[in-house]
């Protein structure tokens, strides 16, 4: 089907440009307005869907074709992302008018698909307009926003490629849909109230709840019921946290003892009133991928926050439907809270739920109430939660909705078509072809028989959506990794084992397109060559090999996980060959929970070996920290100890990052240096821990500070000590190597405190830093690593 303009006037001088656009341009409006800015000037031509681009061609007088490109840069739809305009000169050809063609199929590396995308400002007046026909309509998009990936089933993006397919349009919206002077011209979720998708609300037991589904919401959540609430992704469990009986109930059936939820806020003052955010904070919170992001808790907040994060931290996003909008604002309904827990609709461990009838299984016992819509989620996609550091560094904690599938360019192509099984923790697969790495969404921790089988899915679902069979595939080292054992029985010819920590440095490499770095690779757990437990690496890094040069001192994990689980046991394997019998009582015994059995116990098998893993991690060092704090004593979340450690010590932070001078004697840690040309050194950082210990326990002094403040004090010393202790291992290995480019990865790096005292600290010692942009410094992004791993064509 063609769609034409009026005639334009012919010239008698005539060139024709033939143009490929690649970036997120499908989806977003992006051929209506080269249709529009091609008209404006006169032109004439053709713009057309290919799946791993956009292709045009425009002829008309050479002056006019000169100022195409950079019309079409000021005009850009907000939503797309235009990474590359090429062209070149074809013949001129008899034409009449500019056209929008059909789609067409052709070889590709990855279409274009693009990701989710928060309501805009147009569609969000008309949903509060009365005399608008999609007045208080939950489903309103156009071609800036809704949902995009989530919907897709083949590419390239058109109607009848997505699960709008099942939603043929009325007249009034096909008329729209095909006015090149309109707003919802070729939107592919282009609905209104007579042909869209519809809501419905049920209750726990079956029952369908008469009357307006979201009035009845409202009312409910008013009430504090628990709701079930699809969205574009995924299920939402929402709740209002002012009742503190639900939010019990809420942990309780969650099995979610103190890990922190999100909240979803109402506006711009709720934010203001629950955190500390600057503008461009705000900025960054009211984007169209609408994030989760981490801000410190305001002074003022309210004290029931307490229920729903325990870490001097929260979580808050904006609506970022019109659904979400109506839950906060439904005209002459009176909502008096104006913010809702709004946490991943999915039992503990498993894989946020998409579909309305796995939901009233899954959730009976949690959900009081069942808001679900009929339009299929076909890829699901939760809630991306990030974090700012100084300097508008962004950290993704997890990379999903909004995000996904935008790809990471490299600078020249892969020889294989690499897929990558990530790792087991935080998982996210990743496909490489060509010249650009695709990232999936977030799909959890594979030790979840449901994640696991979601994983598989989701690979298949990836390799059809593409069209495309690997090569090769890559892997984590370590033998138990579930993506591991399953990465080792499918039947693809090369198969590549990648260890965790190079992989980590990779992806940096990758975003930054570096072939050699040094690097710093810090996070709790990793499959070290040597067979012993990795984590704080420090690392020469190439495509294809590396070099260990560093790592922290090693030490015991005495019970293995146990000692995750209660990380006083890794303060104890730390800190046993610096105390004698009665410090070792006086520091582990009483207070921490630690009887003198126990105490010995544990003892003993550090020194006999008895199930005792030994590890280099950074990450248990932090754990170890927050636990001789008194901050934790039983983990009963991933993480819980550092971040309850960061939080305290961010109340503290003046906002100095580390001298580049600094000498992390004076926080006594030594660094060991190695016996043999060839060993690492090993920085030591046993002496830092006794001072913490030490500078928490017995009376204050008369002029120190006193009680949770001195703790606070500790927590930022030990987050000075430790950024001193990795520049004190950066410096060593640009002495080694001549080398100061230097990448930073790893779980650890999430830590805002770290980055904002490592980071210019590095800088000002004359390092070019690396970090990572787009993808996580976690687990979620070491499959980038993995394919990056392998080499690319010169």
């Amino acid at each position: 089907m063609l769609y034409l303009n009026l005639p334009v006037k012919k010239e008698q001088q005539v060139e024709r440009h033939h143009y490929i656009f690649k970036g997120v341009i499908q989806g977003v409006g992006f051929r209506p307005t080269v249709y529009r800015c091609a008209v404006s000037l006169g032109l004439m031509g053709f713009v057309r869907n290919e799946r791993s681009e956009v292709v045009a061609e425009l002829q008309g007088p050479p002056a006019a074709l000169q100022k195409f490109p950079t019309t079409l840069r000021e005009t850009l739809p907000p939503a797309a992302v235009l990474d590359r305009m090429d062209h070149s000169s074809v013949a001129p050809r008899e034409e009449e008018s500019f056209r929008i063609l059909e789609s067409k199929n052709t070889t590709y590396s990855f279409p274009p698909i693009p990701p989710d995308l928060a309501i805009c400002p147009d569609c969000r007046k008309e949903l509060f307009d009365p005399e608008n026909r999609r007045y208080l309509y939950p489903f309103i998009t156009c071609t800036q926003c809704g949902p995009r990936y989530s919907i897709v089933e083949d590419t390239p993006f058109d109607r009848d490629t997505t699960s709008m397919i099942d939603f043929p349009q009325c007249p009034d919206c096909l008329s729209e849909y095909t006015d090149p002077e309109d707003r919802r011209f070729h939107s592919q979720t282009n609905s209104c109230w007579s042909c869209g998708p519809t809501l419905e609300l049920r209750a726990a037991d079956g029952a369908a709840v008469e009357g307006d589904p979201l009035l009845e919401t409202v009312t409910a959540l008013e009430r504090g019921k628990i709701v079930a609430i699809q969205g574009i992704g995924g299920f939402h469990l929402a709740a209002d946290p002012r009742n503190s009986s639900t939010m019990k109930r809420m942990r309780r059936d969650k099995e979610r003892e103190r890990k922190p939820f999100a909240l979803m806020v109402a506006d711009r003052q709720e934010a203001e009133g629950l955190c500390r955010l600057s503008e461009e904070d705000w900025q960054r919170l009211s984007t169209t991928a609408s994030p989760i992001l981490i801000f410190p808790l305001a002074t003022n907040a309210p004290d029931h926050l307490r229920a729903v994060s325990h870490t001097g931290t929260l979580g808050i996003m904006l609506p970022y439907t019109a659904l979400h909008l109506l839950l906060f604002h439904y005209p002459d309904v009176q909502i008096t809270y104006r913010h809702l827990v709004m946490t991943s609709g999915n039992l503990k461990g498993e894989p946020i739920i998409t579909e309305p009838e796995q939901a009233f299984v899954k959730l009976a016992d949690v959900a009081d109430l069942f808001l679900y819509h009929n339009r299929r989620i076909l890829f699901r996609t939760d809630d991306s939660v990030e974090r700012l550091a100084a300097g508008g560094q962004r950290i993704f904690l997890r990379r999903s909705r909004g995000y996904v599938p935008r790809l990471i360019p490299l600078n020249s192509s892969l020889k294989p078509t690499v897929l990558a099984a990530g790792g087991d923790l935080k998982n996210a697969p990743a496909l490489g072809r060509g010249s650009d790495i695709y990232l999936a969404p977030y799909i959890g921790d594979l030790a979840d028989p449901l994640t696991r089988g979601d994983f598989e899915r989701q690979i298949k679902k990836i390799l059809s959506l593409y069209e495309v069979q690997p090569d090769t595939l890559v892997y984590d080292l370590h033998p138990g990794y579930h993506s591991t054992r399953w990465a080792l029985q499918q039947q693809i010819p090369h198969k590549v084992g990648v260890q965790h920590h190079h992989a980590h440095l990779l992806a940096v490499m990758a975003e930054h397109r570096l072939e050699e770095v040094i690097g710093l690779s810090f996070d709790g757990t990793g499959y070290g060559t040597d067979g012993t437990i990795w984590g704080g690496e420090f690392l020469l890094s190439r495509r294809g090999d590396f070099q260990r040069l560093g790592h922290f001192r090693t030490f015991g994990l005495p019970g293995a996980e146990a000692a995750v689980l209660h990380p006083l046991r890794i303060a104890l394997a730390l800190l046993k060959d610096e105390l004698d019998g009665q410090e070792l009582e006086r520091l582990f015994c009483g207070g921490h929970g630690l009887d003198e059995q126990q105490l010995y116990t544990i003892v003993e098998m550090i020194a006999k070996g008895v199930n005792t893993p030994v590890s280099s991690s950074l990450g248990r060092i932090f754990d170890a920290a927050s636990a001789l704090l008194g901050l934790v004593d039983s983990v009963s979340y991933e993480g819980e100890g550092p971040i309850r450690l960061e939080g305290l010590a961010l109340g503290l932070y003046d906002g100095k990052p580390l001298s580049g001078s600094a000498d992390c004697s004076d926080w006594n840690i030594s660094v060991e240096r190695a016996q043999h040309a060839q060993d690492p050194f090993r920085i030591d950082c046993r002496g830092l821990l006794r001072h913490l210990a030490e500078s928490v326990r017995g009376p204050s002094p008369a002029d120190g500070p006193a009680g949770d403040e001195r703790t606070a004090a500790a927590a930022l010393e030990f987050h000075r000590g430790i950024a001193a202790a990795a520049l004190e291992g950066s410096r060593r290995m640009r002495e080694q190597t001549g080398i100061s480019r230097i990448a930073v990865s790893g779980g650890v790096f999430q830590n805002v405190l770290l980055s904002e005292l490592l980071l210019p600290a590095l800088e000002e010692a004359g390092f070019q830093v690396y970090t990572h942009r787009n993808i996580p410094p976690g687990d979620g992004g070491i499959a980038v690593g993995q394919v990056y791993f392998l080499p690319g064509n010169e």
